[in-house]
């Protein structure tokens, strides 16, 4: 039984193309899956490129959300300072209008006690000679009143 050589290379190169065939079908259905992935990979990337425009929207309104909400609290930190100062002056006026009020307590309360001096000496011993005057001096209201607004203008020039 002779076999001929074509037989053998006909054989040969059916084999091959079989094997040949089986690897275009399993290249064809990978290339399927690679395309089905593609369509999958488009697709996330819209979303992908979506979720940016998205997040750069955001991130814009939560700048200039920030800005406006920034400069209102600058502005009220500026008036609660301008209020701290005026507060500041207010304080320095009372009390320049305590020490003044002291001061005329003070002046009432030495002008009672020689009252009650003066009345009980006049009521023990007659009166002697009359003592010798020694000056006395004392502001009147008008000047105290002067001193008040001066050194209120001068806290108001702070």
């Amino acid at each position: 039984m002779e076999i001929s050589w074509t037989l053998i290379a006909d054989v040969v190169v059916a084999i091959l193309l079989v094997a040949t065939l089986i690897y275009v079908r399993r290249f064809s259905v990978q290339l399927d899956a690679i395309r089905a992935g593609r369509a999958e990979f488009e697709k996330l990337i819209a979303d992908l490129t979506r979720s940016t425009n998205q997040a750069a929207s955001h991130l814009h309104q939560f700048k200039t959300t920030a800005e406006s909400t920034g400069g209102d609290l600058q502005a009220r930190v500026e008036r609660a300072q301008g209020m701290a100062a005026e507060f500041g002056r207010l304080g320095d006026d009372l009390k320049l209008l305590t020490e003044r009020a002291e001061n005329a307590a003070n002046r009432l309360e030495a002008g009672i006690g020689r009252s009650r001096q003066n009345t009980v000496l006049s009521a023990v011993v007659p009166a002697p000679a009359a003592p010798p005057a020694v000056p006395v001096v004392e502001f009147t209201d008008e000047e105290d009143d002067r001193k008040v607004s001066s050194l209120s203008k001068l806290s108001g020039m702070r």
